[in-house]
């Protein structure tokens, strides 16, 4: 019995290690095929990003022409501004002005004559959108002459402004806070939701823009990781 089990060993082996370099063979080429549909399917993004960053570019490149670049040397940067209304800002009145800065931000500037503010809200039916709170400073709210006016930016300016846009065709009003407080109201004439809706337009377009040309980036440099990997 000994020796038959000593001439069966080697036969064991043999096999053992032949299904050894089989199941390698097969984990081996599971990963390539593994990394080479992954290759594929960030490709297909890139493809889709592509489309639709030109159908993106297309649109910011058409709202940019409705627009003036403004570089004023009281200001600190300059900004993009819905053709014409470079003549009729800063507002001397009660109102509310939309501009891109060359940063890339939207800022909204309002005013109210005869009273004090530091936040907005925008009304649309049952509809209600808000900004932060702005401390007067004399910076970004300031007061001169009986005009209160404050700069507003950030992701709450951005909720106002897309809200008038969504309702350009609806009445929309103006409620101007002071600690949550109401100290004044103004319903947002035609033109005013015109300039207000175009800049919101461009705005929200570039931002798209610019996320797309992010996703690109990413998905290329993914691809890039995994050739590397595929390489080896």
């Amino acid at each position: 019995m000994k020796k038959i089990t000593i001439a069966i060993l080697p036969a064991l082996l043999l096999a053992s290690c032949a299904g050894g370099n089989a199941d390698k063979d097969k984990a081996k080429n599971d990963y390539r095929q593994a990394l080479a549909d992954s290759i594929t399917a960030a490709q297909r993004n890139v493809d889709s990003c592509e489309n639709r960053l030109k159908v993106m570019t297309d649109n910011v490149n058409q709202w940019m022409r409705d627009f003036t670049v403004v570089n004023n040397s009281r200001e600190v940067e300059g900004y993009y501004i819905f053709n014409g209304w470079q003549n009729r800002y800063p507002l001397q009145s009660t109102g509310m002005v939309a501009r891109i800065s060359n940063g890339e931000r939207l800022e909204l500037i309002a005013a109210l004559k005869g009273s004090t503010f530091n936040a907005v809200m925008v009304e649309s039916g049952e509809k209600s959108a808000t900004t932060a709170v702005v401390p007067h400073d004399q910076a970004l709210n300031y007061r001169r002459e009986g005009l209160n006016t404050v700069m507003f930016a950030g992701a709450e300016a951005d909720s106002v402004a897309q809200m008038i846009a969504d309702n350009e065709l609806n009445v929309v009003k103006i409620i101007f806070l002071e600690n949550g407080k109401p100290k004044g109201s103004w319903q947002i004439p035609e033109d005013y939701k015109k300039m207000i809706s175009a800049t919101w337009m461009l705005y929200s377009s570039r931002q798209q823009q610019m996320r797309l040309e992010a996703e690109m980036k990413k998905e290329f440099k993914k691809i890039e990781i995994l050739r590397t990997h595929l390489d080896k």
